[in-house]
């Protein structure tokens, strides 16, 4: 699906039960962080992640990606190779029983080698552009939501639209706002 002329995931048949979600960033949170994600062979999926997705999933909960796509702007993969990678990570996550319900990224970036996605977008983090697009697609009040990111990029964008924030460094703490979250 393109919103906002962006390439977006949703699951299918996918309506909210909650009128708030939780927000993940990728790369660093759900997956392991290594230098410039876009190789199936780079999804190593963070255990943490997994049993925080499910927790959700069994709540009902939203589980909403937002991340960065700086690969694309870099030059160093094309799209189709930022989604097929998303669809793997899907895949992997299903395997271990976790559902994604969309996938949100942004390629674009104001000093892109790559000419085509060379643009100062409001859906590259931190701002807040992916977390409003998510608000109006499915409804949600931010102000309930919640987002877990290992950047200070991801807070900030947080930040902007009263999304409470977590920020990640290990897997403890992912396990922390989950619980925290589910309170």
């Amino acid at each position: 699906m393109i919103i906002e002329g962006h390439s977006v995931y949703l699951r299918p048949d996918f309506k909210p039960q909650k009128d708030w979600a939780v927000f993940f960033d990728r790369d660093g949170v759900i997956n392991a962080e290594t230098n410039f994600v876009f190789k199936l062979e780079d999804c190593v999926l963070i255990p943490a992640a997994v049993t925080a997705i499910k927790k959700l999933n069994q709540h009902r909960i939203p589980v909403l990606v937002v991340h960065n796509a700086a690969v694309v702007a870099r030059n160093l993969c094309r799209p189709e190779q930022v989604e097929t990678f998303n669809r793997h990570l899907i895949k992997e996550l299903l395997k271990q029983g976790a559902v994604l319900d969309a996938i949100f990224y942004c390629p674009h970036h104001a000093n892109a080698y790559n000419p085509q996605f060379k643009k100062d977008c409001d859906w590259r983090k931190p701002q807040p552009g992916m977390l409003l697009a998510a608000q109006k697609k499915f409804h949600l009040d931010l102000t309930k939501s919640y987002l877990l990111g290992d950047h200070d990029r991801d807070m900030e964008a947080g930040k902007k639209v009263a999304v409470t924030g977590f920020l990640i460094k290990n897997q403890a703490d992912i396990l922390s706002a989950i619980k925290q979250i589910l309170l």
